[in-house]
């Protein structure tokens, strides 16, 4: 089915998901928005995740759903009101490809997961583990051929966030230093480089540079590592003040860069230009990883169990905990040589 431009007003993205998730969709954004200009483009996420969505130049409104709360025809009857002429289903579970068929919508995208196909009227292959997950959400566009001239993904932050990391930068002469922001945070336990590893690693980076730490966390977990981590290097790291993700987001931008776990901070640290080293092991870097070429990775190369997909290890998580240091920061130092990044060296 070919698009008829003039007929579609109002387009709908369904996306659920974590921060990370829904930051990889964004690419998508200002390639509608071109080729719409005119268009209302709204997003229907989860509440819990829509926050980084909030000041996107390109997003009309934001729908959201909280899981356990919200029946299905009440989902159904929201998105029905909209009248939407076309609706993008990037998510396509069986709740999702539900409510897209009975949208309304004359043109309905998703991709050819099974049971799904009798939702959607314009479908594509689903290549979410051939390629990476920007690339994988931007084949909707290139399937409804809409031209594809960016796959930035972005992430909007206002004066009233840059006023807080000023503040908290300014107040603990953080400026003074080379920052180098430290992401303990990952959803899973498996995904997280463990805060002794982050102690013994970051010791090494101190001894060759004259930089500060920002510490920084998403929940209870990578708080206590947090702390742990600060009890080592109180002279010079800092944990940032609880705050909504947006104000963490101001801080990671003022960093040098970013050392992080496959986390959402990551993915936001990406959307601001913040080079990154993402450290990885259950995770695939080459489908989930920092995209573009100004970041790196690191994993634990030569272990038959890499890329696992495991939320839970029975052999002691070995891809993080018998990753050799002096790999990572090996690639530090290509971060450093590859984005010229003028850090003082001790």
């Amino acid at each position: 089915m070919i698009l008829d431009k003039k007929r579609i007003n109002r387009i709908l993205i369904i996306k659920f998901g974590t921060i990370g998730d829904l930051l990889m969709m964004t690419p998508i954004l200002p390639n509608l928005r071109s080729y719409f200009p005119d268009a209302e483009i709204d997003i229907f996420t989860l509440k819990s995740s829509r926050d980084i969505l909030i000041d996107n130049p390109y997003v009309t409104r934001i729908l959201t759903y909280t899981p356990g709360t919200n029946s299905s025809w009440f989902l159904i009857n929201n998105v029905r009101k909209k009248k939407f002429d076309l609706v993008i289903d990037l998510y396509c579970n069986p709740r999702t490809a539900f409510i897209t068929f009975l949208s309304g919508a004359k043109y309905r995208f998703g991709f050819r997961f099974f049971g799904r196909n009798y939702a959607y009227n314009i479908k594509a292959k689903g290549r979410g583990g051939e390629v990476h997950n920007v690339d994988f959400n931007l084949d909707a566009l290139r399937k409804l051929e809409i031209p594809v001239s960016g796959k930035k993904i972005n992430l909007g932050i206002n004066i009233v966030h840059k006023e807080f990391s000023d503040k908290f930068l300014n107040e603990n002469n953080i400026k003074s230093r080379n920052t180098i922001g430290i992401c303990a945070t990952g959803e899973w336990e498996t995904k997280r480089y463990k805060a002794g590893d982050f102690i013994e690693l970051m010791k090494m980076i101190d001894r060759i540079y004259d930089v500060n730490f920002i510490l920084f966390r998403d929940n209870d977990e990578s708080r206590k590592d947090c702390e742990k981590i600060h009890s080592e290097f109180k002279h010079n790291s800092f944990i940032i003040p609880e705050s909504p993700i947006k104000y963490l987001a101001s801080i990671i931008r003022e960093c040098d860069l970013i050392i992080a776990n496959d986390s959402g901070p990551m993915h936001i640290a990406v959307a601001l230009n913040t080079p990154v080293l993402g450290i990885y092991g259950p995770t695939k870097p080459n489908l989930q990883g920092p995209y573009g070429e100004n970041n790196l990775t690191v994993v634990n190369e030569g272990l038959a169990c890499l890329y696992c997909d495991l939320v839970k290890c029975k052999i002691g998580n070995i891809c993080m905990t018998e990753l050799l240091k002096e790999n990572i920061l090996s690639k530090l130092e290509q971060l450093i040589q590859l984005n010229k990044i003028d850090i003082r060296r001790k």
